[in-house]
């Protein structure tokens, strides 16, 4: 911030001072000076100024002894430091002729190799000429031979390939000559074979039949048939177990096994062959079978219907649990829970994918494909 300054300070007035109102007027005060007094400081500055000028006069008067040896110190001091300095420059001047003699040693050296230097690239510059034009005259030599070599490689090859051409055209006759031929026996031969094995199977079916005619009719004669038709455990979903003995088997009979396999029983108005026969002597022959109609006390059902969400975030795929509800007792809750088949979400299974109890209860999974879960 720039001061203000006022070369004419504004006039003033006795009037208008502020504090003539307080005070009231008074006469003015003017103190009184003796010029003794000024004359006594003069004096006193005189004095003072005289007395250093004589105290310096004396500390350089030259006829002082002290003031003698302190110049003669300081002779010394400057004498010394005036032959160190020559010292150095003498050293220095030493220097700049060494480094002047290097220099020019350098610059000389540095010359003559400058020549050699001309003289080596001259040298191995036309000595790269020749070697260029020799490696040029070379090449073209080679690149001569090299489309010589390449037409003879080139007619070579369209011999050898026409050459080829001609004996894989004949080989190839030859091969439909032979693939011909060998079809036409092989054809033939399974004629031959086809004949054969119809009148094989004829045969075959022929003497099956006269078999089972000839058992049918001795069993028949025989009068065998079942008794103690009796009802077992539930095996699977809908299926239960059925065992009866057969009867009238003469102790002289030694297909017992074919005769209970061709003869059939009637469970629930329907007339079933058995599912395999145990032999345990003449009047010991069991029949077992697995009847899958009919037998509500066998079929047991899905409840509690349960969406256990998505296996895991992206994994793309949903688990199901339901509740199996009505396993027959003694049944083996595995087999139930792998043959109970299940219908939800518009899809239908043959039975569960995962199985597990818990609590006593049987429980299973279904995993699938859910495009909501990726």
């Amino acid at each position: 911030m720039s001061s203000r300054r006022y070369d004419n300070p504004p006039p003033y007035h006795d009037s208008s001072s502020e504090a003539d109102p307080l005070i009231g007027p008074r006469k003015p005060y003017r103190r009184y000076r003796s010029p003794i007094v000024y004359v006594a400081l003069i004096v006193l500055f005189i004095i003072a100024i005289m007395a250093v000028k004589f105290s310096t006069s004396l500390s350089n008067d030259p006829l002082d002894p002290d003031v003698r040896d302190r110049i003669r110190k300081d002779w010394d001091i400057e004498l010394r430091q005036h032959q160190k300095e020559v010292l150095e420059r003498i050293d220095t001047q030493k220097r700049w002729r060494l480094e002047d003699n290097e220099r020019i040693n350098l610059r000389e050296q540095w010359g003559t190799e400058v020549e050699k230097h001309d003289r080596e690239v001259e040298d191995r510059l036309r000595r790269d000429e020749e070697h260029k034009s020799h490696m040029h005259e070379q090449w073209e030599r080679e690149v001569e031979e090299h489309k010589k070599e390449v037409e003879d490689r080139l007619r070579r090859d369209e011999e050898h390939k026409s050459h080829m051409h001609e004996q894989w055209e004949r080989e190839v006759e030859e091969h439909k000559k032979e693939v011909e031929e060998l079809r036409r026996r092989e054809e033939q031969d399974r004629i031959i074979l086809r004949e054969k094995w119809h009148r094989e199977v004829e045969e075959h079916d022929r003497e099956v039949e006269e078999r089972r005619k000839h058992e049918e009719e001795e069993r028949l004669r025989l009068n065998m048939f079942w008794t103690d038709l009796a009802s077992h455990t539930c095996t699977t979903y809908a299926t239960r177990e059925y065992t009866a003995r057969l009867v009238n088997v003469p102790s002289y009979y030694n297909r017992r096994v074919e005769a209970c396999m061709a003869t059939p029983v009637k469970i629930h108005g329907i007339e079933y062959m058995p599912k395999w026969c145990e032999d345990h002597g003449p009047n010991d022959v069991i029949g077992h079978w697995e009847v899958d109609q009919h037998e509500p006390d066998c079929a047991s059902y899905w409840i509690r219907y349960k969406n256990l969400g998505c296996i895991s975030p992206g994994s793309g795929q949903r688990r199901i649990e339901h509740y199996l509800e009505h396993l027959p007792s003694g049944a083996d809750w595995k087999e139930f829970c792998a043959t109970t088949p299940a219908s939800f979400l518009g899809m239908h299974f043959m039975g569960s994918e995962f199985c597990f109890q818990n609590k006593g209860g049987t429980y299973g999974h279904w995993v699938f494909d859910d495009e909501s879960c990726k």
